[in-house]
């Protein structure tokens, strides 16, 4: 099966609570007491408790990042945003790919407890990081900066400032890398939200961000 991707037809948030609540359903559909289950169905329910468990921690990381992390931005740069779905797909961590493509798999298309496009976007959200970051880099470099390049550590600092490394949704996020991965993984996250910025709000949008660079041309 192919599908395409782009935003979802409804925000991530609502998104969430629907496949969450199909699932339940589905559950309850295929409950049955213990002394009757065979291992097969054992493992199916469990596998599906493990499904609404999961969602149910995307949604409560997704809420601090749009309670906490949005404003910051917001109050940082002076651009409001015109929906959060943008950060959360940002911070979206590839551990995520396994839990919706696992649900994709796990059911026929017809019986999916959301669309199955919805899904393959859902899957897809954590290849977006690096494809803004790509375009934050060349566009800060190109449009914006006519003086000194942004210094090394810059971006890492700016990653810290928003508090988008500790932010990131999904399941691997409790691991701890240090020295040279850190740091890139912090660059990636920060060059990302400026992609998000650009795409989102322009070169106004970007140019306000210069100012917080440490080393930032003058303005």
């Amino acid at each position: 099966m192919a599908y395409g991707y782009g935003p979802l037809p409804r925000p991530v948030e609502e998104t969430l609570l629907a496949l969450q609540a199909g699932l339940v359903r589905e559950y309850r559909a295929e409950y049955l007491p213990v002394h009757r289950r065979s291992p097969r169905r054992m493992r199916r329910l469990r596998r599906i408790q493990g499904w609404i468990r999961d969602i149910g921690r995307l949604l409560l990381q997704i809420d601090r990042v749009m309670q906490e992390i949005l404003p910051r931005i917001e109050q940082d740069t002076g651009h409001t945003f015109r929906g959060p779905d943008g950060l959360a797909r940002v911070l979206m961590d590839p551990s995520t790919k396994r839990l919706f493509w696992g649900i994709l798999a796990g059911f026929p298309e017809e019986a999916l407890p959301v669309p199955a496009k919805d899904l393959a976007q859902l899957g897809s959200f954590s290849d977006d990081a690096r494809a803004l970051a790509l375009i934050g880099d060349v566009t800060l470099r190109l449009k914006i900066l006519s003086g000194p390049h942004v210094q090394e550590g810059d971006l890492a600092a700016l990653c810290d400032r928003w508090g988008l490394h500790e932010s990131r949704i999904g399941f691997a996020c409790r691991r701890c890398p240090a020295g040279e991965t850190l740091v890139r993984e912090k660059e990636t996250l920060a060059w990302a939200v400026l992609g998000l910025l650009y795409v989102d709000g322009g070169t106004p949008a970007l140019r306000a961000v210069v100012p917080l660079f440490a080393y930032g041309p003058e303005m």
